[in-house]
């Protein structure tokens, strides 16, 4: 009978001692939690059409100061997380969703103490907007063209509502391209211009952004570029100088071509120098081309060098860097 007792008291003990130490480790690790939620204004946009939220495709990142990724958790789909930390100091929460969703705060610095992380007070992200893209396209005279699918950079292209208030503008890149971000869903209005370029519309300016991102049908377009140049004897500009366009993948464009005097057939556009020397190509597509100058004065007809000259254009005016000299 006290052989039992004792026994019975030893089990008690153990299992008092395990209760206590799970407690201990349970009480020694931290973390950092809360909620992803969308904000007022997305929710006020969505229709009854629309799915139930569901966070659970939102990854929430421990990251070090340095930017190193200590360890992440998928959200819960009411939008709460947490993640467990088994070191102290100083730290980066980062939300991380589908590409073109915007996030207020998208990263928050936090410490891990004592006292628990930031005092054990929730650390919350508002889902606020989606994007709006698209590109302006330039005009592609042929294979000779280095960027195809590309077009002008530094095109203001401008988001409006549909009482022409203006949202938001954006400068097209290298490429042409364009996003606008942190966009609630609605019905919008595009507008495009340039100061130096003649920009096109094609198709409806309107955009109805849904509950998601999208992407603009190509509505705009440069229908081409200038090729400027200068013509000069004695360093005087000249008069009259005949400047023709070739091009050996391009068969037609929208130019004066008068050939009468060109010193090859099948000239693209001819183009005449200026009191100022200068001449000027307009609607010049993407590619190479070749110039070739002629000057005729009165009895006579002059050299002018170099005799010819190789221009590329891309999607901008092009300045020809060396002058014809008579």
């Amino acid at each position: 009978m006290a052989s039992s007792s004792m026994l019975l008291s030893l089990c008690l003990i153990i299992a008092a001692a395990i209760s206590t130490s799970s407690v201990v480790y349970a009480d020694s690790i931290q973390g950092c939690g809360g909620f992803v939620e969308a904000s007022s204004s997305l929710i006020k946009s969505r229709t009854a059409s629309d799915a139930k939220l569901d966070y659970s495709h939102i990854t929430v990142e421990l990251r070090t100061v340095d930017g190193l990724v200590k360890d992440s958790t998928q959200c819960a789909p009411n939008g709460y997380y947490f993640i467990p930390v088994y070191d102290k100091g100083s730290f980066i929460i980062k939300i991380k969703g589908p590409e073109g969703w915007s996030w207020d705060p998208d990263k928050v610095p936090v410490v891990i103490d004592s006292s628990g992380c930031n005092t054990n007070a929730d650390i919350n992200f508002q889902f606020t907007g989606f994007t709006i893209s698209g590109r302006v396209l330039g005009a592609v005279g042929g294979e000779s063209c280095s960027s195809k699918d590309g077009g002008p950079s530094d095109v203001e292209v401008e988001l409006l509502s549909m009482t022409d208030h203006i949202i938001s503008s954006a400068l097209t890149t290298s490429l042409g391209a364009y996003v606008f971000t942190n966009i609630i869903p609605g019905k919008y209005k595009l507008r495009a211009s340039h100061i130096n370029l003649k920009v096109e519309s094609r198709g409806s300016l309107e955009v109805d952004l849904g509950f998601g991102n999208t992407i603009v049908d190509d509505i705009f377009f440069v229908p081409g570029y200038n090729i400027r140049g200068s013509v000069v004897a004695q360093g005087n500009p000249i008069l009259g100088v005949h400047l023709y366009l070739y091009s050996d993948d391009i068969i037609e464009m929208d130019c004066p071509h008068d050939s009468g005097n060109a010193p090859r057939p099948n000239a693209l556009c001819h183009a005449i120098s200026d009191a100022d020397g200068m001449f000027t190509f307009s609607n010049v597509p993407c590619g190479s081309y070749e110039l070739l100058p002629y000057y005729k004065g009165e009895n006579k007809i002059f050299d002018v060098s170099p005799p010819s000259m190789l221009v590329f254009v891309e999607h901008h005016h092009v300045i020809v860097p060396q002058t014809f000299q008579v």
